[in-house]
């Protein structure tokens, strides 16, 4: 009706719907992912009066939130490779530390390890310095038996960060599909008027599992949000959410949506961080430390074995034989047969630090290098054996089905099991091969020379027996020390790039999203007034309708 009561009236209904959302904006300044949002006014329809149209009021239109979907999207992306980015950063960090530098680190361990067998060599019949030598061959192996262990423990925590992380996405990816769930019958009673509470509350949720994982977002066009991680294994289907989880095997890292696996499809996130952590940093490193270590047990303790100690007896070996070590044989966890594999050490100067891997076509283990995927190096049957990896020989067993695969680790946590077997220093095998050991009137010295000239040879990752293309000791050491560090410099630089895109589209979000204060303050003394105002016209309105019933009366 146009009349100034009705028109007041809605007028007071619309202004008070205006003031409670703007009490609403304000009330949620600080919240995380809230969307301001806006009343839209429009004017009723007017009613024709024999002589015009009159205005019969106002009325709300729609109550809408200010939100960018294509800032959105790419917020969730740069999210979820930033997190990845700060993860390999943070744990790369924390290698290096352990690795620590050429003064300090391991390979400094080294050189002291081959000074005091040069000591030796000066004075062989000093039993202050073959002890100092036994102290130092001790503390070089203690050295390689903590960074193995502090390497394994960094492995072991990323698999129970990953095991939390799946429960925090099950969590989000759940009530994603609830939320989903009321969109979609909020969107079926009327597309223009959905729950903008509940649509921010479902955008931070998605940007929470990006965080933790990339995903792929679809919107169905009937108000729920379907997610995909990877190139398309289903998370969040409308209502239903299909279970997460991530396990740390001797393999690695395993993700799985449901029954599929989709490892190789995580590339994001800070599930895609910890995968690529073990792949390209903790597994590599493991497999270098655990080469040199075993280099160092198989060279030393040949040079051990020929001379004579103080009393003229046969050396003994100085460290661990490398006959105790055996290559890492991990089953991948797709695997429905029971094929499997082991081995041993047959040269440690050939082996490499890359990670094979072996997959059972239905008759033989195809063997390929993942350094080099497109070089088959052995074809070998269900129960055969082989020496075509560099430094091993290796055996196959079980019943394996098409499909399989194992993956081989020549070296690693090798490091961690090398130890020195010599406590007393007479046993210091440092004469030659006369048999008569080191008496005051034999000071020969030629097999404690040859230990310390064992630092200059480029026994580690040769090519071939006696090659001698490969580096020394010191030198793979250093290598290992170097790549770590690479890696972390690599992941800082990116990681500060991430960041900086990160922060730039955050506040490109808030310069539409976020609640100005001073803008809301604004609007609410504008609606004040106006609702003061309105509230005097229908005050006025009383006035006159009573005028007209006193006329009247």
């Amino acid at each position: 009706m146009a009349d100034i009561l009705s028109n007041s009236v809605s007028g007071l209904l619309a202004v008070q719907r205006a003031l409670t959302t703007t009490g609403h904006n304000v009330s949620n300044a600080n919240t995380e992912g809230y969307s301001r949002q806006t009343v839209n006014l429009s004017a009723r329809t007017p009613q024709f009066m024999g002589n015009g149209y009159v205005g019969t009021g106002t009325q709300v239109q729609s109550i809408t939130r200010s939100f960018d979907q294509y800032v959105e999207s790419q917020l969730r992306d740069v999210t979820s490779d930033n997190s990845r980015l700060q993860f390999v950063s943070d744990i790369a960090s924390q290698v290096t530390t352990v690795l620590g530098d050429t003064e300090s680190g391991i390979a400094q361990s080294s050189q002291a390890f081959f000074g005091a067998a040069s000591d030796v060599a000066a004075n062989p019949t000093d039993i202050t310095a073959r002890q100092a030598y036994l102290n130092e061959a001790s503390a070089l192996t203690d050295r390689f038996n903590q960074l193995d262990g502090r390497l394994a423990d960094l492995n072991t925590r990323i698999g129970q960060q990953a095991n939390a992380i799946s429960r925090e996405v099950n969590t989000f990816a759940e009530e994603v599909a609830s939320l989903n769930d009321k969109i979609s019958r909020a969107y079926a009673q009327d597309p223009n008027a959905l729950p903008n509470d509940l649509l921010d509350r479902r955008d931070q949720l998605v940007r929470d599992i990006a965080e933790r994982v990339n995903i792929r977002v679809n919107d169905d066009g009937a108000g729920s949000l379907n997610l995909a991680v990877g190139s398309g294994q289903s998370l969040v289907t409308g209502g239903a959410a299909t279970e997460f989880q991530a396990i740390n095997g001797a393999a690695g890292l395993t993700v799985k949506i449901g029954d599929k696996t989709i490892t190789e499809r995580v590339t994001g996130g800070q599930l895609g961080g910890m995968i690529e952590t073990q792949n390209e940093l903790i597994t590599p490193l493991r497999n270098e430390l655990g080469r040199a270590a075993l280099v160092l047990a198989q060279e030393a303790n040949a040079i051990q074995e020929a001379g004579y100690d103080l009393d003229g007896n046969a050396g003994t070996p100085l460290f661990t034989a490398i006959g105790g070590f055996s290559p890492s044989v991990s089953v991948d966890g797709r695997n429905d047969g029971s094929g499997s594999a082991s081995g041993s050490i047959a040269d440690a100067t050939l082996l490499t630090d890359a990670r094979y891997e072996a997959r059972f076509d239905g008759t033989n283990w195809s063997v390929r290098s993942q350094d080099d995927p497109g070089t088959e190096l052995a074809s070998v049957g269900s129960g055969g054996s082989t020496t075509a990896i560099p430094g091993l020989d290796i055996t196959f067993s079980g019943t394996p089905e098409a499909g399989d695969v194992l993956y081989i680790d020549p070296a690693a946590g090798a490091a961690g099991q090398i130890e020195t077997t010599l406590a007393d220093p007479r046993d210091v095998a440092a004469a030659g091969g006369d048999g008569g050991g080191n008496s005051l009137g034999n000071r020969d010295n030629t097999q404690i020379e040859a230990m310390a000239e064992l630092a200059n040879r480029t026994l580690v990752g040769q090519t071939g027996a006696g090659a001698a293309d490969g580096q020394t000791l010191g030198g793979a050491l250093s290598s290992a020390v170097s790549n770590a560090g690479s890696v972390a410099r690599t992941a800082e630089m990116q990681g500060e790039s991430a960041q900086a895109s990160l922060d730039n589209l955050v506040a490109r979000q808030q310069s539409v999203s976020g609640v100005n204060l001073d803008e809301e303050a604004a609007n609410l003394l504008k609606y004040q007034q106006q609702y003061q105002a309105l509230a005097r016209s229908i005050s006025i309105s009383g006035n006159l309708f009573q005028s007209v019933l006193n006329a009247v009366g």
